[in-house]
């Protein structure tokens, strides 16, 4: 009985190594013949693929066994998607030179969870590892990618098999390269991704001390976004396996799914603060509470579901994000909502990359340059705007300003012309135009600087004191975005009128521009402080008015206040930027108390 046992593993034996040293010659497709001359190959015109029916398959099942290979013919027939099981490669390279080669194999895609290769050498085999659940001590090369070492000596022929197991999606593309090619172009990806890590960390940085700065709640929802996202992109590009949590094994799919999912919910938070939603679009407001709570429930589940089916869930929840937040984004800018069409813009951008990520890992999009970093090359440019636009955010009552005066201005201009051109009947009438504004009455910016002149003049000659008062509306654009312009225009006459009565006599009234007014105070006496002045001012412009539909309606005001005494020399311009300065310096206070506020309730 032993003896037969003997005689029988003998013979298993020997088809075993006839298997391995026939087997792999009659069965690859079109052989690579590799030359010195080309320093890089695509493997997939010559490459064979095979689909595990089991886990536990071995290779010397798959020799012994007779299996149905698939020829695969471009890059395109090796982007799987998310398939079940797990897949074989096989492939036959013949080094076509009188010289040893070294060559290195390099898989594509980073997000791959074991990748064992076997290089069949005739009654030899070498056996590699290398993915993203492998540790690093133990890959074939330390790299982010699975990459692996191969020697050809003089006019060898090999047979390589690839064993693929990954959670994810399964592109197999790989290639064939020398290591000077592949070490110049490693270079090359890394200085990108360096830049592009840099960058969100500096902008997730960056916004972090802002809002611990301003406490505004749209920095600090920006920053976990970036923070989530950033820590997503590390582990699916393996840097962060490389770098960082090797120990974690196949726990980096999970740590993928978790962060994009976490992206997802900061994301939605984050459009809600700088849209400010609650206020403009309370009904869509109520929706991303709803979108939110799901994006709770599927952070919660990318740690307890299987691998597969988190990484699923993943895919869903962020292309559901970017879709429902652009189409907030874009009902708010129909509505007219501050920034809303900065983050359209923006959040398009970080759609057609997600879109083209999700898209890509179901298998539905071809596998390129522009489908495998499509997501970091659309969140680098979104980011970067988003960012942008809430530096800008505190900057945008003074860029309305200054073009509310741009655009003054260039309307004065046309004027003059104007004026020039007319005959002298008609000198008086348009001098009248020319100084007074036709809505309400007050001096425009024309006669303030006639009058401003003049009254600046008589306080050089007497060295009496001057103040020149700039007062902003707060709260008056929902007025005509409510109501309508003709309910603005008459709420800008009812406040000019207002403004008219509490001006002492001699004072110059004037309609800088848009919501902006400007009171020139002469002889100011010690007795008649501003602080005084401005609270009675204060006071009569907050007293509601009655709209001609009957409704009441109310603004506030800011106003910043410059003076000058004597022979300071001062001129309007200089007047007029420091009331300004002042001005904006209110605004603020009047913000971060505001916050505070709302923070505190």
């Amino acid at each position: 009985m032993h003896a037969q046992r003997l005689t029988a593993g003998v013979y298993t034996g020997l088809l075993l190594l006839l298997a391995v040293c026939f087997m792999p010659w009659a069965q690859a497709n079109t052989l690579l013949s590799a030359s010195p001359s080309q320093a890089s190959y695509s493997l997939a015109p010559y490459n064979e693929f095979w689909h595990a029916d089991e886990q536990s398959v071995t290779l010397n099942d798959l020799l012994a066994q007779s299996r149905t290979f698939t020829p695969t013919h471009q890059a395109q027939d090796l982007n799987f998607g998310y398939t079940r099981g797990d897949v074989w490669l096989r492939t036959q390279v013949r080094n076509d030179s009188s010289e040893p080669q070294r060559w290195i194999v390099e898989f594509e895609y980073p997000f791959l969870d074991y990748v064992t290769l076997y290089t069949l050498r005739q009654q030899l085999r070498d056996v590699q590892q290398s993915g993203s659940a492998v540790p690093v001590e133990q890959r074939a090369l330390a790299h982010r990618q699975a990459v692996f070492p191969l020697e050809l000596a003089a006019f060898e022929t090999v047979t390589l098999y690839t064993h693929v197991a990954a959670s994810g999606s399964k592109m197999l593309n790989y290639n064939l390269l020398t290591p000077e090619v592949f070490y110049t172009q490693n270079d090359r990806h890394n200085f990108w991704l360096a830049t592009y890590f840099g960058m969100l960390l500096a902008m997730g940085l960056y916004n972090l001390l802002l809002f611990f700065g301003l406490k505004e709640r749209a920095f600090l929802h920006y920053s976990l976004f970036v923070a989530g996202f950033g820590l997503a992109i590390l582990a699916f590009n393996g840097i962060g396996t490389l770098m960082f949590w090797s120990f974690l094994g196949e726990n980096t799919s999970r740590l993928v799914a978790l962060g994009f999912t976490f992206a997802s919910t900061m994301a939605t938070l984050f459009a809600q603060s700088f849209l400010n939603t609650e206020t403009y679009c309370p009904r869509w407001h109520q929706v991303l509470n709803t979108f939110r709570s799901y994006c709770w429930l599927a952070v919660i589940a990318s740690l307890l579901l299987p691998i597969p089916a988190a990484l699923h869930l993943m895919d869903v929840t962020g292309f559901m994000a970017a879709l429902l937040l652009l189409i907030c984004g874009s009902y708010c800018s129909f509505r007219r909502i501050p920034s809303a069409r900065f983050f359209v813009f923006a959040w398009s951008i970080f759609l057609l990359g997600a879109g083209v990520f999700a898209l890509r890992n179901l298998g539905i999009l071809p596998a390129n340059f522009i489908t495998l970093h499509g997501i970091q090359i659309g969140s680098a440019l979104e980011m970067l705007l988003l960012s942008l636009a809430l530096a800008s955010r505190f900057n945008k009552l003074k860029r309305q300003k200054e073009r509310a005066q741009a655009a003054m201005l260039a309307a004065l201009k046309k004027q003059e012309a104007v004026l020039e051109q007319k005959v002298a009947a008609r000198t008086k009438a348009l001098e009248h135009l020319a100084n007074g504004d036709m809505l309400t009455g007050l001096l425009n910016r024309h006669g303030l600087a006639r009058c401003a002149a003049e009254a600046l003049e008589r306080n050089r000659q007497n060295g009496h004191r001057l103040a020149l008062l700039m007062l902003d509306l707060d709260r008056f654009k929902p007025i005509n975005d409510c109501y309508g312009h003709e309910a603005g225009d008459f709420v800008l006459q009812q406040i000019a009128k207002r403004i008219a009565h509490m001006a002492r006599t001699g004072d110059h009234c004037a309609r800088f521009g848009g919501d902006e007014f400007i009171i020139i105070m002469e002889n100011i006496e010690p007795h008649d402080t501003l602080e005084n002045i401005q609270a009675r001012i204060d006071e009569a412009i907050r007293s509601p008015i009655k709209l001609p539909c009957g409704e009441r309606v109310s603004v506030s005001v800011s106003i910043g206040v410059s003076t000058c005494q004597g022979t300071e020399g001062a001129t309007l311009e200089s007047l007029l930027r420091e009331a300004d300065s002042h001005m904006y310096a209110v605004k603020s206070r009047q913000a971060v108390e505001f916050y505070r506020y709302g923070s505190a309730s």
